[in-house]
């Protein structure tokens, strides 16, 4: 396919961009700095000839490809001679090397080999790359450098693959919040250098070293789909600023994602890359092919057909596209994106591991300065529910540890704080077959435990909440009710787990405590604990209970907006996280 495309004689049939690149080589080899001057520049007068002058696109704009790329066009230039197309020569080398990258990652996943062919078979990649030559193709090796470098834990490497994709195309740089946290400093720190030391042999050109990228964002316009939507209803400036919010949100929401596999980074570069094409004004198809290293590592069909409708936008007549275009490119991908939020997949229910006939049950409680209000709930707690009463002290200074022994209590020390950790430490220091965590601040009802343990004791559930539906005046504050519905909304849209309450009474099966391996040490456990019970099948069911204010003290969280609102952020990070 690749060899029918590429006429080396022949001019592009779709594009004049090659005869920019030929251009740029040419002033490089002469040794001046194509950020200077634009191509209509009476001092590169000498530098015109018949073959490439007269197809230059926007001859009195300055290049707006960063030093990436122009250095690949003089490379093309040194290596495979001066004709228009040795840039294409360039660029299917890169795609080769791309494929072979793509071919150890599918190896290492253990995935069918056969979806390279998502690159290989691509109407984009022969059309793009073979026949029209984009340096896009530049673009493609370095997503799948970087995923084969992730992959490998070779987070330097991934640095060089980052740094080498927003030198040919600027966008892959917002990837870096998404993979600061795990790549670490030294893939920040290669990033930075490479970039910067990308730029110093036009340095001369000065404030002008950006080139004409500048005019690009604020006049190019064509192809665009939430621009062009948005652009209609608000105007150009309004529009600007909403689809930069829109693309800030994905590049926050990405980068509080988990990256330990590579199909999760893979997700995450296809909702970066793939986000800034739909708010970006001007798209042309090849801009596209940024994508298909993700692709091939997570098929996605919305994304797939996107990429491979989008050579429709050829179809424009006098600058304008048909009616029918944009619907037919951009329709079925966003009743796909509906589908996918109204819809979250969730794996099957699993079948739980019958219970020893008499299982040991065991309540843990995390408490902090509580002793006006724990010696009361203890003595609430009914009789023969429980076989063992776990307090887990954070380093109280009120007498609460002896308070809690005195009521028959075990006291096991954490004077790390963290309300997870306080959770998982008294976790560990039972070995009860069912776990039911509750507050010690009097708030959770003692008498609602029995009715809490029966999904898991009767074999339906491997977790059962305590659901707060009926509560007294003040026992739960406005904002404590809004950052719950968020969340609670939140687990519904993106794991499909239909809650109302991520309550702090929950009785959880050991077994199935143990399995989802939590690693949240904050107050976003409990949500952890939800969230990777959707992801793995684990049957989750509600039992409403009543809720009451605290029976004494002060509050550390609830009471207070600032340690609320720290604490709601915390757990919609990590629905955000494992999404």
């Amino acid at each position: 396919m690749r060899a029918a495309a590429f006429e080396p004689g022949a001019t592009p049939p779709l594009s004049t961009d090659l005869h920019r690149y030929a251009w740029d080589a040419r002033v490089q080899a002469s040794g001046i700095n194509p950020y200077r001057y634009a191509p209509d520049d009476a001092r590169l007068a000498r530098l015109r000839d018949d073959v490439v002058w007269p197809e230059i696109n926007l001859k009195s704009w300055r290049t707006v490809y960063p030093p990436g790329a122009e250095a690949s066009f003089l490379s093309a230039r040194v290596v495979f001679g001066h004709g228009l197309r040795v840039t294409t020569w360039l660029f299917l080398l890169a795609e080769a090397a791309a494929a072979g990258l793509l071919l150890l990652v599918l190896a290492r996943l253990g995935a069918p080999l056969e979806r390279i062919a998502v690159l290989a078979w691509h109407p984009l990649a022969v059309s793009e790359i073979a026949a029209n030559g984009h340096v896009d193709a530049l673009a493609l090796l370095a997503g799948a450098g970087l995923l084969a470098s992730w992959q490998a834990r070779r987070f330097a490497f991934t640095g060089v693959a980052v740094a080498f994709g927003a030198l040919v195309k600027l966008g892959p740089v917002l990837l870096l919040p998404a993979l600061v946290r795990r790549g670490g400093r030294r893939f920040v720190g290669v990033v930075l250098t490479l970039v910067a030391l990308a730029y110093v042999p036009y340095l001369g050109a000065g404030g002008l070293v950006v080139g004409s990228i500048a005019d690009y964002v604020d006049r190019q316009r064509f192809g665009g789909s939430l621009y062009w939507v948005t652009g209609r209803a608000l105007g150009d400036a309004s529009t600007a600023f909403v689809l930069a919010a829109i693309l800030l949100v994905i590049v926050l929401f990405v980068a509080l994602r988990e990256h330990d596999a590579v199909e999760q980074v893979a997700r995450s570069c296809l909702l970066v890359v793939g986000g800034l094409l739909l708010v970006a004004g001007y798209v042309q198809p090849w801009h596209a092919l940024a994508l298909l290293p993700f692709l091939v590592v997570v098929p996605a069909r919305g994304w797939l057909w996107l990429t491979g409708t989008l050579p429709l936008l050829y179809l424009f007549d006098d600058g304008a596209l048909p009616s029918w275009v944009r619907p037919a490119v951009y329709g079925p991908f966003a009743a796909w994106i509906a589908w996918r939020l109204l819809t979250p997949r969730r794996p099957p229910l699993v079948a739980l591991e019958p219970l020893p006939a008499r299982p040991g049950v065991a309540a843990v409680i995390p408490a902090l300065d509580e002793v006006d209000a724990l010696p009361a709930l203890l003595q609430e707690l009914p009789d023969g529910v429980v076989n063992e009463i776990v307090v887990v002290d954070g380093g109280s200074r009120d007498g609460t540890p002896d308070a809690a022994r005195a009521q028959g209590a075990r006291v096991v020390v954490e004077p790390r704080r963290g309300y997870g950790r306080a959770c998982a430490t008294g976790a560990a220091a039972t070995d009860a077959d069912v776990i039911i965590f509750f507050d010690g601040d009097g708030s959770d009802d003692p008498a609602a435990l029995p009715m809490v343990l029966e999904p898991v004791l009767a074999g339906r559930a491997a977790i059962s909440l305590g659901s707060r539906v009926v509560g007294e005046a003040g026992a739960q504050l406005p904002h404590q009710r809004l950052g719950n519905a968020l969340v609670t909304l939140l687990l519904r849209l993106v794991y499909g787990l239909r809650v109302h309450d991520v309550p702090p009474m929950r009785a959880v099966r050991r077994d199935a405590l143990a399995g989802l391996a939590l690693r949240e040490l904050t107050y976003g456990w409990p949500t952890e604990m939800l969230v990777k019970a959707a992801r793995t099948g684990l049957p989750v069911e509600e039992v409403g209970i009543p809720w009451r204010v605290r029976r004494g003290g002060h509050s550390k969280i609830s009471g207070r907006l600032g340690p609320s609102a720290r604490a709601g952020a915390t757990m919609l990070r990590v629905v955000a996280r494992y999404s």
